[in-house]
């Protein structure tokens, strides 16, 4: 919404995360990249999320005329193809093939090309989410979460990478962890998995690992923890199979970055407003 005369007009971003548990709302002053206010927001099953969304959107705090910019982060399915081989015709059908239990009619497919990675990400944006969020900001720019989070990865791994070992990096979520590596500054693997239990996360890592190739002695698995993040069960448990199980704070991947510091910001959200703020 832009000023009109106004000196006490103080331009502000909103940064919308929709996630498996609800939604999260974030304001940032982008001159300062710090965090003004955040606010989460959990789903209810009376009431649909959209128009949880709607509700929460009609706040004063979240709808006024100091919004300048307004970005949507999905945290939802997503897959990948190589850059070489996408073609835009065929986002949809790949994302509905890919997913086949989700009801493509009620989503948008959309698509973040990344050319560091040579990839390119497929994700999906709820009708009546991407109606509702547009009500109130037409402007508002929709992102991949995880496609954010690898663009910061790449950038931090080049930064750590040696020569004589390699990096898979471990990502907490809500509902489980994602997996990362890169070779020669792109993408190798990147897959997301669901795990209730030390024992099940312990399982779809070692697998990973090995059939990727890493070394149990050489190589490094880097747990990138989440602010408020304490997961010392998997680190040990990991530690009797990986001899360099490294941690990575937000402090570490977002070096220099005063939103690093909030800890109520998500990983995913910081390497967005990184680039954008």
């Amino acid at each position: 919404m832009p000023a009109t005369g106004n000196k006490s007009y103080h331009p502000l971003s909103l940064s919308i995360r929709i996630h498996a548990d609800g939604f999260s709302f974030f304001v940032c002053d982008p001159q300062t990249s710090s965090l003004v206010r955040g606010e989460h927001f959990r789903r209810t099953d009376s009431v649909p999320l959209a128009q949880q969304l709607q509700q929460g959107l009609c706040r004063p705090d979240y709808f006024n005329r100091q919004i300048d910019q307004t970005y949507v982060l999905l945290c939802s399915p997503a897959t990948r193809v190589p850059l070489e081989e996408f073609h835009r015709d065929e986002a949809a059908a790949i994302y509905g093939h890919t997913f086949a239990s989700e009801d493509i009619q009620e989503l948008r497919v959309a698509y973040t090309i990344q050319p560091q990675l040579e990839s390119v990400e497929l994700y999906a944006i709820p009708r009546d989410i991407e109606e509702t969020i547009l009500q109130f900001y037409p402007t508002a720019r929709f992102f991949a979460s995880r496609a954010m989070l690898m663009e910061r990865l790449l950038h931090y791994d080049e930064d750590i990478r040696a020569a004589a070992c390699r990096h898979l990096y471990l990502c907490p979520e809500e509902q489980g962890f994602s997996l990362f590596s890169f070779e020669g500054g792109h993408l190798h693997y990147a897959n997301t998995f669901s795990a209730d239990s030390t024992v099940d996360a312990l399982y779809y890592i070692l697998n990973v690992w090995q059939t990727l190739g890493f070394s149990a002695t050489e190589d490094h698995l880097v747990h990138c923890l989440a602010a408020t993040d304490d997961s010392g069960a998997l680190q040990q448990v990991l530690s009797e199979y990986i001899l360099h199980v490294d941690v990575a704070s937000h402090d570490d991947i977002f070096s220099n970055v005063p939103l690093a510091h909030e800890k109520q910001v998500p990983a995913d959200l910081k390497a967005l407003l990184l680039n954008r703020l």
